[in-house]
């Protein structure tokens, strides 16, 4: 029996699984690398776009607090406004009464009915007061 196994070639089933494997190898090499880089390139896109998000919605907030900034700044002023109009508007009540008409025409411009004398006599109370506030 042993010259028999002598002559028994041996196949070369070993050879070819090997570079099969190491074929397969460096194709999942290649994979891994090609996974590796799109894992990158995917990364660096998600970073790129949040942070143009990240910029946009820091500039949109600054706006945001701006305009409300602008906004209270406007209210006050409509208040004020608000408060003048109040003022007019009871001013044309007056001028458009005759005795309020004839008691400034008589404290600014000291005009008299007839046969009326006017005195004016100075207020030294009020004087005295404003002085020491």
């Amino acid at each position: 029996m042993s010259k028999d196994r002598k002559k028994v070639t041996a196949i070369h089933r070993d050879k070819h699984y090997e570079q099969e494997q190491e074929r397969l190898a460096a194709r999942e090499a290649r994979r891994r690398i090609g996974l590796r880089r799109r894992l990158t390139m995917i990364g660096i896109v998600g970073a790129v776009v949040l942070i143009f998000a990240s910029i946009g919605l820091v500039s949109q907030q600054s706006m945001i607090d701006a305009n409300e900034k602008e906004q209270q700044l406007l209210d006050e002023q409509y208040a004020e406004l608000q408060l003048e109009q109040q003022r007019l508007e009871q001013e044309i009540e007056n001028y458009n009464d005759i005795d309020y008409i004839a008691e400034v025409a008589r404290r600014d411009l000291y005009l008299t009915k007839p046969g009326e004398t006017i005195f004016k006599v100075p207020e030294y109370e009020e004087d005295e007061e404003d002085e020491d506030s």
